[in-house]
C-alpha cells in the first residue's frame, strides 16, 4: 500500500484503502475481543477462528499486553509433533489479534494511533513492524493440552518512537521573571481526581497518552514532544504515569528529590494535557537543571488508575 504523504489531503479512495488495512486482521484471522464472540454469527458463513486474545494497555508499566490462545483441535494441530507448528501459527496471528488495541492508544490531546495513520503522520509499514516486534514473555499448554497459551508485550515507548522525527529539541520558554527555586531530580505532577477542563464549563479526569503536554496557566508549553531530547523519547517516552506516589516508577523516573506540583486544570479534547500554575512553572523554567528534567522526560503524572 502506498503511504499517504505527510501534509497532503488524502483522497476518499486512499482513506477507504487505509481503513481496510486498519481493520484487516493478520492472515485472515479475526481478532477476538474480550466482550465479543470471535464468530460472525448464525448464517454468516464464516468459520470460527481457533484464536482468541485478551489485550490491554498498561500505562503504568508502559506496555501493551496480550494473552493469546490457540485451540489446537480447531486448528487441526496434534501434539507433540505439532507444537512448533502451533507456535509459528501463534506468532503469525498475534500482530493481527492485538492491532485493534494498539490502534486505540491515545497519541495526544486530539488523536489516537488510528487517527495518525489516517492523516498520514504514521506510515502503515512502520506500525506493522511495531506489531510484529512484540516480545513473547511466556508460552505454555493448558492443563487438558487442548490449547496453546502465550503472553506478549509491546513497549509504548517503542510505539512513541515511531513519531519522533526531530533530531534536536526546540527551545523551551524562558522564565519571564525571577522565582525562587533549586535543582530537583525530577518533576511529579499530581493529577488524580476531577479537574476543571480549560476552555469548557465542566470537569474531567486526566487521561494518559503517548505525548501529553504540560502547560502553565498562560498556556506556555513546559513539556512538549518537540522540546524533548529525541533519544529520551525513544528510550522511555515523554512522561511516565503512576497510580500513586509510592509507585516504583516515581523514584525510577523522578529520583529521590523531585519537584512536586498539583495540576490546576486539564486540557485537550481527550483530556490528556495538564495545566499548572505560573508560579510552579517558574520553578522549572527558572533553573537550567530543571529545564533539563523536562527535556529528558524525567516527569511523572500521578493519575487515577486507568
Amino acid at each position: 500500500m502506498k503511504a499517504i504523504e505527510r501534509g497532503s489531503l488524502p483522497s476518499i479512495a486512499a482513506i477507504a484503502a487505509l481503513a481496510a488495512f486498519l481493520l484487516a486482521p493478520a492472515a485472515g484471522i479475526a481478532a477476538a475481543a474480550p466482550s465479543a464472540s470471535s464468530s460472525s454469527g448464525p448464517g454468516a458463513g464464516a468459520e470460527a477462528s481457533p484464536f482468541a486474545a485478551r489485550a490491554s494497555i498498561d500505562w503504568i508499566a508502559g506496555l501493551i499486553k496480550a494473552e493469546v490462545e490457540l485451540d489446537l483441535g480447531a486448528a487441526g494441530i496434534r501434539l507433540p509433533s505439532g507444537r512448533s507448528q502451533a507456535e509459528r501459527s501463534m506468532e503469525s496471528a498475534t500482530p493481527g489479534l492485538v492491532r485493534e488495541t494498539a490502534l486505540s492508544v491515545d497519541l495526544d490531546s486530539y488523536r489516537t494511533v488510528a487517527d495518525s495513520l489516517l492523516d498520514g503522520t504514521l506510515r502503515p509499514e512502520a506500525f506493522e513492524a511495531f506489531l510484529e516486534a512484540g516480545r513473547k514473555t511466556s508460552s505454555s499448554l493448558s492443563r487438558d493440552l487442548g490449547r496453546l497459551v502465550e503472553s506478549y508485550e509491546w513497549r509504548l515507548a517503542d510505539l512513541a518512537a515511531l513519531y519522533v522525527m526531530h533530531s534536536a529539541p526546540v527551545d523551551m520558554p524562558r522564565a519571564e521573571r525571577y522565582a525562587p527555586t533549586r535543582a530537583y531530580t525530577g518533576i511529579i505532577v499530581f493529577a488524580q481526581g476531577d479537574y476543571p477542563v480549560r476552555g469548557e464549563h465542566r470537569t474531567g479526569k486526566l487521561r494518559p497518552s503517548l505525548f501529553p503536554r504540560l502547560y502553565d496557566e498562560a498556556m506556555a508549553p513546559i513539556v512538549e514532544r518537540n522540546q524533548a531530547y529525541p533519544d529520551s523519547l525513544r528510550s522511555w517516552g515523554a512522561v511516565g504515569f503512576a497510580a500513586g506516589l509510592d509507585d516504583p516508577v516515581v523514584e525510577a523516573r523522578a529520583g529521590i528529590a523531585p519537584l512536586r506540583i498539583i495540576a490546576s486544570q486539564i486540557f485537550g479534547s481527550k483530556r490528556t494535557d495538564a495545566v499548572i500554575s505560573v508560579e510552579d512553572a517558574l520553578k522549572i523554567l527558572g533553573s537550567p537543571e530543571n529545564r533539563e528534567l523536562a527535556r529528558q522526560g524525567r516527569v511523572v503524572f500521578v493519575i487515577d488508575a486507568p
